[in-house]
């Protein structure tokens, strides 16, 4: 254990991004934002026990990571190009479809949406995030010109440094809503009135981008993430190391990682997983994952984390909050529509509980330190049922932290 494991077990509380920013700047004595990225992979390595392959393979291979990263590494890149031609490039935080203000232009910064890109053209989605699902449901689903930011500047490339910067004004819209804008849309990347045309948010110096500045090495730290998004390791980490990103890593990384340390866990053991369909039974979406028992019997597994706001901390009576339902949908007995897990649906719950939530839990609980993972398997008959729709599971699970330890899955 080195000196900043040390620091890190007695000083770090829920392993929020934001804690961790705090805890990094302490320790070394200099903003997150200055450390090297080998500084930052480690840093969260230490927090989740993991490798940095770990760490790697969980951003390149699940898309949900990488698509927020890719955005979110974007918006790094944009102000450093900015920084470097000096123009004061002003970030917005917050849920707003504004991500940056040049001159009193509000612009809103978009990644390719590479499905629809082809020779010469370049496409990008500008549907609103929330709400309608889609153009089916709502014309909603599109943003109104009125309300969207005066320019949409796309990334086209790295290298060279290329965007297209376009008036809202300009951009196509959707044929029988000409209020609203198309998406996706496909712009033409050849176009000179668009294509670095930086003149349009009243930048009138020749901008300067450095050639080689974003392009991975042979010695990235996050080798495969790196040569993914075509990008530094560097600034995939800076986009993490932001407290304005915390989705990153709070409601995204997190989970994955989560899986990805269980999965490596049952493999360490010669314990073969199965995919869900596996078991030719009804509804396989809604368990995670499958193991075969001694008697060579298919078993399912759903797996959750902690809600940790719904955890209460009270000593040895301390009790922990697992959210057992689905992320959509209502609570009712609907059999499509209902967010709640019917009590046939799977055999288990596998509550995963990262190494800085065990450690709170465990100083609260017995009064000492434990900086691991740990996974606990409850069997469905010990679940709390819905109070009304009993062929259900509860939505949220509360267990006392004492008692949740004879589910502990030991090596055994």
């Amino acid at each position: 254990m080195n000196i900043f494991d040390e620091f890190l077990i007695t000083h770090i509380y829920g392993g929020r991004i934001s804690e961790i920013i705090d805890i990094s700047e302490i320790f070394f004595n200099k903003k997150a934002s200055d450390l090297s990225p080998e500084i930052k992979a480690d840093i969260l390595c230490s927090v989740m026990r993991i490798t940095r392959d770990d760490l790697d393979n969980v951003i390149a291979k699940h898309p949900e990571v990488s698509r927020t990263i890719k955005g979110h590494a974007f918006e790094v890149v944009f102000d450093s190009m900015m920084s470097i031609n000096n123009i004061n490039c002003i970030e917005l935080g917050g849920d707003t479809d504004i991500d940056r203000i040049i001159n009193n232009y509000t612009l809103q910064l978009k990644t390719p949406y590479i499905n629809g890109c082809s020779y010469g053209i370049v496409s990008y989605k500008t549907h609103k995030t929330h709400g309608a699902k889609s153009q089916m449901e709502s014309v909603d689903y599109y943003h109104k010109v009125d309300d969207f930011a005066d320019f949409l500047v796309g990334l086209v490339s790295y290298e060279p440094f290329t965007v297209l910067i376009v008036p809202k004004t300009a951009l196509p819209r959707v044929l029988e809503h000409p209020n609203h804008i198309q998406s996706p849309m496909y712009l033409n990347i050849d176009n000179p009135a668009i294509n670095n045309n930086f003149r349009q948010l009243d930048i009138k110096q020749k901008m300067y981008f450095p050639a080689n500045l974003l392009s991975p090495t042979n010695n990235e730290c996050l080798p495969i993430s790196s040569k993914l998004l075509q990008l530094k390791s560097d600034y995939i980490l800076r986009a993490i190391f932001i407290k304005n990103n915390f989705r990153i890593w709070d409601m995204n990384m997190r989970g994955f990682i989560r899986e990805h340390i269980l999965l490596k866990r049952f493999a360490a053991h010669g314990i073969k997983t199965y995919p869900p369909t596996v078991t030719g039974l009804e509804r396989p979406d809604k368990c995670d994952l499958v193991l075969k028992n001694l008697n060579n019997e298919y078993i399912r597994f759903q797996v959750k984390g902690l809600t940790w706001n719904g955890t209460t901390l009270d000593g040895i009576d301390t009790t922990i909050d697992c959210e057992s339902q689905l992320s959509r949908g209502r609570v009712n007995d609907h059999p499509t529509q209902s967010r709640l897990y019917k009590v046939t649906d799977f055999e288990n719950l596998i509550i995963a509980v990262d190494p800085p939530y065990s450690n709170t839990l465990s100083i609260h609980t017995f009064k000492k330190y434990d900086y691991h993972w740990n996974f606990y398997c409850v069997p469905m008959s010990k679940l709390r049922k819905h109070h009304i729709y009993t062929n259900r599971v509860a939505s949220h699970q509360y267990i006392s932290y004492k008692e949740l330890q004879q589910y502990l899955i030991d090596s055994f």
